[in-house]
């Protein structure tokens, strides 16, 4: 239990689901793991939160007003294709669940759900995200690996710790991984504000890739960064 809660006590998810009574009770339980737990009760205002807040992890029920469950996810992984999501349903035509799956779905929770089910989603969602080892580690390279609980980077004999803002640019570039992330959206995702910090997060890597083998971080010209890795 206690990994599981490290592994998201800095991350945000997007809880989406009309009924007023389940979408509060479910974000209840999320916010004893994650950072942020953001709202949204119909498919336009589950995009506009989409793309305001940039979240971590999307719960959500297929069947919601104004947008179509399935279209919402189809342009939210359009743009974010490793993105996990958790269909949150009790809707149970095959038909409709198979387009779902099409789109690479990380897990399906049909309601009502217990404890456990719930546990075990959340444990999924963290091996989707970090494709972790028995013992939480997160292979890198041969011979490189990161241990999110501790925020320490195995190298060989070397040992490295990260400070708190490099494990939120390097575990986001990780989840992101093989994917270019913008100057834009790490800034977003680290501030959350309209200030310029394109410096402040260059000097972040810079730290990081002293601690990090190289070429696991690479630059991406005039855009920002790639995590290249296992």
């Amino acid at each position: 239990m206690q990994e599981i809660l490290n592994l998201f006590s800095n991350l945000t998810v997007l809880n989406v689901e009309d009924e007023e009574g389940v979408r509060k009770s479910l974000s209840a339980n999320l916010s004893f793991f994650f950072k942020e737990v953001y709202e949204a009760k119909d498919g336009e205002e589950a995009l506009n939160l989409f793309f305001e807040k940039n979240p971590d992890v999307i719960f959500m029920d297929i069947c919601i007003p104004k947008f179509d469950g399935l279209e919402v996810l189809k342009k939210i992984k359009d743009l974010h294709k490793k993105i996990p999501i958790v269909i949150v349903s009790a809707y149970s035509e095959q038909e409709y669940f198979l387009k779902a799956i099409e789109l690479h779905i990380c897990k399906f929770l049909i309601k009502p759900f217990s404890r456990d089910e719930f546990i075990n989603t959340l444990k999924h969602i963290a091996q989707w995200m970090y494709e972790y080892t028995d013992n939480y580690r997160i292979k890198l390279q041969e011979d490189v690996f990161y241990e999110p609980n501790t925020s320490k980077i195995f190298h060989h004999q070397n040992v490295f710790t990260l400070t708190k803002k490099e494990k939120q640019v390097f575990e986001y570039l990780l989840r992101n991984k093989n994917r270019a992330v913008s100057f834009d959206e790490l800034e977003i995702k680290l501030y959350n504000d309209v200030n310029d910090h394109k410096e402040a997060l260059k000097a972040i890597v810079k730290q990081l890739r002293k601690k990090i083998p190289y070429k696991i971080i690479e630059n991406v010209f005039g855009f920002g960064y790639q995590c290249v890795c296992l």
